[in-house]
């Protein structure tokens, strides 16, 4: 009687024990409605299997122990090879509604099987999707994943799900009625169809400026508007239901080639509206690597491990998007006020691929609605901010040809003015050359009026210190040819004296920016026979008239360059005692006391036969004049051994000039 009592309290103690456990290993969820997903927190269990070798029938029979109850509404066991199932237990506490619907919000999975265990060990399949299920295998037509089931009222069951996703395991769902889940179609359909026809609607517009303007950035704004539609469609389910429906491999791999074509169209975007090769060549190889980078991960993962790819190239988005915004951020900085609508434009496309980074990368429990909303509503935004990029773009450029067309007829204006005046300019300069001609002339017939006259005064003169002394009458008459004479020549001074230059202070100019004009002025003729020609810069000054000093240190120069055939000239300045020393060295044949001597004489050539060089022998002669009318004088250097060397010796204290001497300038 005993043991009998002990065995019955077994019973009930087991009875007691096995009844909380499963209550606390599955909380059923009352059904009073649509049940969002928030509201599955806590009635949600799970596992992972590793070898595929559960079945439906062993989660609710022998596997049901693995379930473990999850912490969050929104299930994630990262990006695994595993196949996932999940459980949660529902009771309809609804009145009059039996037909309900398991919205599952993601496009696809490539693996996804619901089951309904109404409690007797046996689950009703109500969805079995694999690898190969087309778009017409779905137990309803919508763009995400649907399982209708009925539930009377007051009746209990457990909904299985088994997944995998290929990519991330992160999924959230909702149960809805059949009226709100047709509600809820209707609303995303409406939202999706709105979005693509604003999309299409750019990209055409986009095409339209391509054909009409030919210009590439309307070209790589389409192909990226393109891309983003593309691949907001196959996140929204309506890419399998509409484009590729009986391709389920394709559709289980777009996010790659949609994905990568995302970043790839964006970078050739960026590159072309930003101008990066001209403008920044850093920023250039930058997307250039991105594209690179792009690509390479593609070739390499596609078909060795998509998962991972997968989950690289979320990341790669995220990046490649905070790259173009910054790229254009610098551009700005740079002054290119074209680029204010692309920064709006991918500052929301950043926030918008932070938001799917957080979700699918750290696991952070954001509704795949709230993901997708936020795509559309960005690329809505993005398009048409990058739309009026490209417009605002054109304006710019506008404005800058109509400044540079205002610059160009001002400059043109300016050119115009300026070549007026050269014309006057070259008019004047003319005058004054065939003035100059005249007045040349004028003294060529003066000099051959007075050769004559001159030639007869001089035999007369002769004859008079020879012979005995004339008569009064040839006297009178040699008095009468000197008059003649006198007035002749003074007539012709006086005529020309007006049209001699004046010169306003030539004393103010210093001795080494005289030398310096000196050398600027024949360098040419130096370089003309290959020598050359350098002038040592100086401190030293002396008062000594600027348009002197020139004929003098020009006359000096000239002949230097003249005699010398190969090497060079040497103009500088020294001071010696008293004295500022202005010398000019050549590596010419050279000059002996002597011939220098002979050398200062008017008219005086030496060597003229030998060397056959073309002159009249006044330059030496006139500097030495020139010299001792302001009171310096020219030395012969003894210093060279080789070459002339002459010197301008200037006395520091000297007096000042008489008039004649400047008039003699």
């Amino acid at each position: 009687m005993r043991a009998l009592a002990s065995l019955l309290l077994a019973l009930l103690v087991a009875s007691w024990s096995g009844g909380a456990t499963a209550q606390d290993r599955c909380p059923v969820l009352s059904l009073d409605g649509p049940a969002e997903s928030q509201l599955f927190a806590g009635h949600i269990a799970g596992f992972a299997d590793p070898d595929w070798m559960v079945e439906a029938t062993d989660a609710v029979g022998s596997a049901s122990d693995s379930f473990v109850l999850l912490d969050s509404h929104i299930p994630d066991f990262g990006y695994t090879r595993s196949k996932i199932w999940l459980r949660t237990c529902l009771r309809n506490d609804t009145a009059d509604v039996s037909d309900w619907r398991l919205y599952v919000h993601e496009n696809f999975l490539q693996v996804f099987e619901v089951y309904l265990d109404r409690g007797d060990g046996m689950p009703e399949a109500l969805v079995q999707l694999g690898l190969e299920s087309v778009f017409a295998d779905r137990a309803l037509p919508d763009p995400e994943l649907i399982a209708p089931f009925t539930l009377a009222p007051g009746q209990s069951a457990t909904l299985l799900i088994g997944y995998w996703s290929g990519g991330s395991s992160q999924i959230d769902f909702s149960i809805e009625t059949k009226s709100s889940y047709e509600a809820a179609a209707a609303r995303k359909t409406a939202r999706n169809f709105l979005f693509y026809g604003m999309m299409i609607l750019l990209i055409a517009v986009a095409l339209i400026a391509l054909a009409v303007f030919r210009r590439p950035v309307f070209l790589a704004y389409a192909a990226y508007a393109t891309a983003a539609l593309l691949f907001v469609m196959h996140g929204d389910g309506v890419g399998f239901q509409l484009l590729w429906p009986g391709w389920p491999a394709f559709n289980n791999m777009a996010t790659i080639p949609l994905g990568s074509g995302l970043i790839v169209c964006g970078a050739a975007y960026a590159r072309v509206f930003l101008r990066t090769p001209e403008r920044h060549p850093w920023i250039d190889r930058f997307l250039l690597g991105l594209i690179l980078l792009t690509l390479t991960l593609d070739a390499v993962l596609f078909f060795i491990d998509p998962q991972t790819l997968k989950r690289l190239l979320v990341g790669l988005s995220l990046f490649s998007f905070l790259s173009f915004f910054f790229s254009g951020l610098v551009s700005y900085l740079a002054g290119h006020r074209e680029v204010r609508f692309y920064l709006l434009a991918w500052s929301g496309v950043v926030l918008s691929a932070g938001l799917m980074s957080l979700r699918h990368l750290f696991g952070l429990e954001i509704p795949q609605d709230t993901v997708h909303d936020s795509m559309r509503a960005v690329m809505v935004f993005d398009a048409m901010m990058m739309g009026l990029a490209i417009a605002d773009r054109y304006n710019q450029l506008r404005r800058s040809r109509q400044d540079a067309l205002h610059a160009s007829l001002s400059s043109a204006r300016r050119s115009l003015d300026l070549n007026a005046r050269l014309a006057e300019l070259q008019a004047r300069y003319d005058l004054a050359r065939d003035m100059a001609r005249l007045r040349d002339e004028q003294l060529q017939n003066v000099v051959h009026d007075l050769r004559q006259p001159i030639h007869a005064l001089r035999l007369n003169v002769l004859n008079l210190s020879r012979d005995t002394p004339q008569s009064s009458d040839e006297a009178a008459r040699i008095d009468r040819t000197f008059g003649y004479l006198e007035g002749l020549v003074t007539e012709q001074l006086e005529a020309q004296a007006p049209a001699l230059p004046e010169v306003a202070d030539a004393g103010a100019v210093g001795l080494q920016e005289v030398l310096a004009a000196v050398e600027e002025m024949f360098r040419p003729d130096a370089e003309a026979k290959g020598l050359g020609l350098r002038r040592v810069p100086s401190r030293f000054d002396a008062p000594f008239p600027a348009l002197a000093l020139t004929r003098i240190v020009s006359n000096l120069v000239s002949n230097a360059i003249k005699y010398t055939e190969t090497g060079g000239i040497l103009i500088g300045t020294r001071r010696a005692g008293d004295t500022i020393r202005v010398e000019v060295h050549d590596t010419g044949p050279g000059l002996t006391p002597e011939s220098f001597a002979r050398a200062q004489a008017r008219a005086e050539r030496l060597g003229a036969e030998a060397t056959g060089i073309e002159g009249k022998g006044l330059g030496l002669g006139i500097a030495v004049d020139l010299a001792r009318r302001h009171g310096a004088g020219i030395e012969l250097s003894r210093l060279r051994a080789r070459g002339t060397g002459l010197a301008l010796v200037i006395p520091l204290e000297r007096a000042a000039q008489p008039a004649v001497a400047a008039q003699s300038q």
